[in-house]
């Protein structure tokens, strides 16, 4: 899978760009803050129908569009992509909700507010129904949060890379998160003598039923993540570490993330619903349900210790694009088509032979993205063989040996959106 042209308006800093993408890899070169964040950023929101790094929707738009006689402001992002079906043309419109012209739009928490419009071949969909429709997987320095940071993060990922792959994981974490909300606002009530306990039957059911998917989902993605998370890592580090995934249920200490993988949906669902038979006192106590898939966590074990505690900066790093090399594979698996690999600043904080072994990596892949701010990095094998743009001020230009078709194209011009 590839994207063979994309095209930008009024997105992050670029006014207008329309880019030919090259085959074989493309290295994007340029300053901080210059737009080589963005442009990956761009591709993976077409993925998956979300910012990786945006508070909110409305940060896309460029921030001068609103000089530009639009009423409200937006920001237009298209993708031809080709893969082994019938070519893919993906269109979003990201329109600020609110505002008149020259008036800022209006705002939550700080964050200006947008909706997405989201067409598939001209037809519009669901943003849920075009999640996957192109595959990429996107690495960031922020990746190391994954690591170490809260719990959310690492269920985020995993929420991220099952839903490119299953639509019904996508739809049974949508309807979850409606009777989490239900079931807690009952729990809530109960606790304060405004509701009765049997009311909680119905969405402790239901809580069970779209949990258990989850979970199990969960489990067998982390089964097989696993093993190519740990082969990726032993071939950037030369086998001198090893690293472990370890999926942890919040199922009470009743059922690991191994067991879980291993169980079939109505023997999880019995388990999980035991567990919330159990701890029904303790979450009326408490006004919130404390067992569940929201609460799930990912770990990470470098021989045989936490990495999130005792791993260096750069060991995280490792550990971190490890993980995506093992999604990008996983992805391949499932799908039977190689996705988008985009890789942000991925050798800075490497040694030289880290730098030489992730590139080696993804020398398979049939399409890669990867920035950085010079080409000092790059070993002169791999630069033979990519195509060189230069990004500055929203502005993309191809570098010596990259012209015409054959080796893809950059335009500020209006694009034919």
């Amino acid at each position: 899978m590839r994207v063979r042209r994309l095209q930008l308006a009024d997105y992050r800093n670029f006014p207008r760009l329309d880019f030919s993408l090259p085959t074989g890899p493309v290295v994007i070169v340029g300053g901080n803050a210059q737009g080589k964040s963005n442009l990956l950023e761009a591709v993976y929101l077409l993925s998956a129908m979300r910012s990786p790094r945006a508070d909110g929707d409305g940060e896309l738009i460029r921030r001068q569009a609103a000089q530009l006689g639009e009423t409200p402001p937006l920001a237009r992002l298209v993708a031809e992509v080709e893969g082994h079906s019938e070519p893919l043309r993906l269109e979003m419109v990201i329109v600020a909700r609110g505002g008149d012209l020259g008036s800022p739009p209006a705002r939550s928490a700080g964050v200006p507010r947008a909706n997405k419009v989201v067409r598939v071949n001209g037809v519009a969909r669901r943003l849920a129904d075009a999640v996957g429709q192109l595959n990429a997987v996107l690495f960031t320095a922020h990746d190391m949060d994954v690591i170490d940071g809260p719990p959310s993060l690492r269920r985020r990922y995993l929420d991220i890379t099952i839903s490119q792959v299953d639509g019904g994981y996508l739809r049974a974490l949508q309807r979850y998160a409606k009777v989490l909300l239900q079931r807690n606002h009952l729990l809530k009530r109960v606790q304060e003598g405004s509701a009765s306990r049997e009311e909680l039957a119905f969405w402790s059911q239901e809580l069970v039923r779209e949990g258990s998917h989850i979970i199990r989902a969960r489990a067998q993605t982390v089964a097989t993540l696993g093993p190519l998370a740990a082969a990726a890592h032993a071939t950037l580090t030369e086998g001198q570490e090893e690293l472990e995934l370890v999926y942890q249920p919040q199922l009470g200490g009743a059922v690991d993330g191994l067991r879980a993988a291993s169980l079939s949906q109505d023997e999880l669902a019995a388990a999980f619903a035991q567990v919330v038979g159990r701890w029904g006192e303790r979450e009326i106590g408490a006004g919130v349900s404390l067992v569940g898939p929201h609460r799930d966590d990912l770990l990470f074990h470098l021989n045989g210790i936490s990495a999130a505690t005792f791993a260096s900066r750069a060991q995280q790093r490792t550990v971190a694009l490890a993980l995506r090399l093992a999604e990008a594979r996983y992805l391949l698996e499932r799908r039977g088509e190689s996705p988008v690999l985009l890789l942000d600043d991925v050798l800075s904080e490497l040694d030289g032979r880290r730098r030489a072994a992730v590139l080696a990596a993804i020398a398979d892949y049939e399409q890669v993205l990867v920035t950085a701010t010079d080409v000092d990095h790059f070993l002169a094998d791999f630069l033979k063989g990519a195509t060189l743009f230069q990004v500055a001020g929203g502005s993309l230009e191809a570098k010596a040996g990259a012209s015409g078709a054959e080796t893809g194209e950059a335009s500020s011009g209006t694009p034919s959106l």
